[in-house]
C-alpha cells in the first residue's frame, strides 16, 4: 500500500475540496450560521493550490502573472466581505474592482484587438451600456451614498467583459475563450448584479446569497481553467 502523500492528495483533490467547501458554505449561509467566516476564505486558496500544484512558476509570462494578482485580490475581497459591514463592503468592492482591472489587463495580453472582432466588441459594449443604464435606474433611489462606487464598479466589470469578448479575436485561443473566459466573465456580471440587487433591494435575501456564491465560484473556476489553457505550464510535474 503506497504511503499517504499530502502533496499528491492536494494535487488530485484540491478542486473536489473547492466544490465541497462551496457546498458547505452555501448550507451555512442559507441557515445564517457564523461558521461562514471559516469556509468563505478557504475557497480562493484552494484554487491557488490547484494552480501551484500544476504550475509553480506563476510569474511568467506577464499576462498570467497579472491574472494571479487579480486572484489574490479576490481572496482579499472575500476576507473583507465575510463580515459584511458598510465599511468592509466598500473596501471589498474596491478589492474586486482591482481584481476586474488585473483580469482585464491579463486579457489584453491574450489579444489586443483587430478589425475582424470589432463588430462583436461594439455590440457587447452597446448591450452592456443598456444593461448598466437599466440596472442603475432600478436601484438609483436605494443605493444612497453607494451610487458612485457602484457606478465605478459597473465600469470595471463592463471593461472586463468587453476585453474577454475581444480575446475571441485570437484564433489560436478562440475555443478556450468561448468555452471558459467569456462564460466566466458573463457569470461574474450576473453575480455582481445579484449582489447589488440583494444588498440594496432585497435586504440580503438568503436564497439570492446562495445563488451569488455559486455563481462567483463557478466564474472563478471557469476563468482559471481558461487561463491554464491559454498559459499552459512549461514544466508541469505530477506528484506520484
Amino acid at each position: 500500500m503506497p504511503a499517504f502523500s499530502l502533496e499528491t492528495f492536494f494535487y488530485k483533490k484540491s478542486l473536489s475540496l473547492y466544490w465541497l467547501v462551496l457546498a458547505v458554505h452555501c448550507i451555512l449561509q442559507y441557515y445564517k450560521l457564523p461558521y461562514v467566516v471559516l469556509t468563505k476564505p478557504m475557497l480562493i486558496p484552494l484554487l491557488f493550490i490547484y494552480i501551484l500544484m500544476r504550475d509553480p512558476d506563476i510569474s511568467d509570462p506577464r499576462g498570467k502573472f497579472l491574472y494571479y494578482i487579480g486572484l489574490m485580490l479576490a481572496f482579499l475581497g472575500d476576507l473583507l466581505l465575510v463580515f459584511m459591514t458598510d465599511t468592509t463592503f466598500l473596501i471589498g468592492m474596491v478589492a474586486f474592482m482591482l481584481m476586474n482591472l488585473f483580469y482585464s489587463i491579463s486579457f489584453l495580453h491574450i489579444h489586443r484587438g483587430n478589425r475582424k472582432n470589432l463588430l462583436a466588441v461594439l455590440l457587447v459594449t452597446i448591450l452592456l451600456l443598456f444593461i448598466a443604464n437599466a440596472f442603475y435606474r432600478f436601484l438609483e433611489n436605494e443605493m444612497g451614498d453607494y451610487k458612485y462606487p457602484v457606478l465605478g464598479y459597473m465600469v470595471s466589470i463592463s471593461i472586463m467583459v468587453i476585453l474577454a469578448v475581444n480575446c475571441a479575436g485570437n484564433f489560436r485561443h478562440r475555443h478556450v475563450v468561448i468555452s471558459y473566459l467569456i462564460p466566466g466573465v458573463l457569470i461574474f456580471l450576473i453575480e455582481n448584479i445579484l449582489v447589488a440587487v440583494n444588498k440594496f433591494h432585497f435586504n440580503r435575501n438568503k436564497e439570492i446569497s446562495v445563488v451569488v456564491m455559486v455563481a462567483y465560484c463557478l466564474a472563478q473556476y471557469l476563468i482559471l481553467r481558461g487561463m491554464l489553457q491559454v498559459y499552459p505550464p512549461k514544466n508541469m510535474g505530477k506528484p506520484t
